[in-house]
């Protein structure tokens, strides 16, 4: 009887070992080698990260298309001097914020997150919000799970090669836009004292991109970009009760708009829902003011190290005509 449960445990662990291994070297063979569309990557962007030299970036910025448009990393480097990068995607969801934050820490000495919060309203279901974080959480340490499907284009001659990242993004991930489409309507941001319940699906994910910050000695800041659409006073309310509990800062740039000179009819690009150029430079040169009176950062502009960044920043003064 004994020898019996002893094989079949032998036999149940040398399965799980041999499974292991499988989902390891499959992992390796099939994630892209290369962070250009030709190499498969998902949202090239906003893993542009992977380019940089290697722990050249301090600040992770996360979150959905609020944050890609409403934030530019060239604006921060000029005006600060910081080192960042945007690695935000449309309809990104906590669960997808926290594994990318996951790479970004594995090859960068972050020192400081912004977390974009309008994503903390993204509404699903327990079982799809666990189906979410599972998914996020077992790509972020086998990437098989996120790319199964490249068996279909993979070509041989890939499948053992080292990674070798070229693809570089001049705007640290921000998408540019100099088109102007501006708000017309009402004031949007009423004060009550009503709270919008933050879903239990994403407060998890939350939890765990809090609890890595800490474990990790990484800043972590709540930032609100202005959005018409998505954003109201009791949303507001949701979220500085979860930083006054958590002991985080919280910078909802929906409210005394004109501290900083937003501007709803120049500053958006598509009536409100996000922001143009004009209006993410004005949201970052604020964010920056806070940033500089509040965290020691380090100012890299006369740093020949970080020559390429000055770079970029031609390329970005072009691009929104400043």
């Amino acid at each position: 009887m004994i020898k019996r449960a002893v094989g079949r445990l032998v036999k149940a662990v040398s399965f799980c070992c041999v499974t292991a291994m499988l989902i390891c070297l499959c992992s390796y063979m099939l994630a892209p080698k290369d962070n250009t569309p030709e190499g498969g990557i998902i949202n090239p962007s906003a893993n542009g990260f992977f380019s940089e030299p290697k722990n050249s970036v301090e600040i992770a910025v996360i979150g959905n298309s609020d944050a890609y448009s409403g934030f530019s990393p060239m604006e921060l480097w000029k005006t600060f001097g910081y080192t960042s990068y945007v690695s935000a995607e449309g309809h990104q969801s906590l669960a997808q914020s926290y594994a990318q934050l996951k790479k970004m820490t594995e090859c960068h000495d972050i020192k400081l997150v912004i977390l974009e919060t309008d994503e903390f309203f993204v509404k699903s279901g327990l079982t799809e919000g666990a189906m979410r974080l599972a998914n996020a959480y077992a790509g972020s340490v086998f990437s098989v799970f996120w790319y199964h499907d490249r068996w279909k284009n993979v070509k041989l001659h890939e499948l053992l090669k080292k990674p070798n990242y070229t693809a570089h993004c001049a705007t640290k991930g921000q998408l540019l836009s100099n088109e102007i489409n501006g708000y017309t309507g009402g004031e949007y941001m009423v004060k009550t004292d009503k709270r919008e319940k933050i879903p239990l699906s994403t407060l998890v994910p939350l939890e765990m991109i809090v609890s890595h910050c800490r474990e990790n000695g990484i800043k972590l800041v709540l930032v609100e970009i202005p959005s018409q659409t998505s954003w109201n006073y009791e949303r507001h309310n949701a979220v500085n009760d979860f930083a006054e509990k958590n002991g985080l800062p919280f910078l909802d740039l929906n409210i005394d708009r004109e501290s900083f000179g937003f501007d709803w009819k120049t500053d958006t690009r598509d009536n409100g829902n996000h922001l143009n150029s004009l209006g993410a430079r004005k949201c970052t040169r604020y964010i920056g003011d806070y940033l500089m009176k509040n965290y020691k950062l380090t100012d890299y502009r006369r740093d020949p190290a970080y020559e390429q960044w000055n770079r970029d920043y031609e390329e970005y003064k072009k691009a929104v005509k400043i």
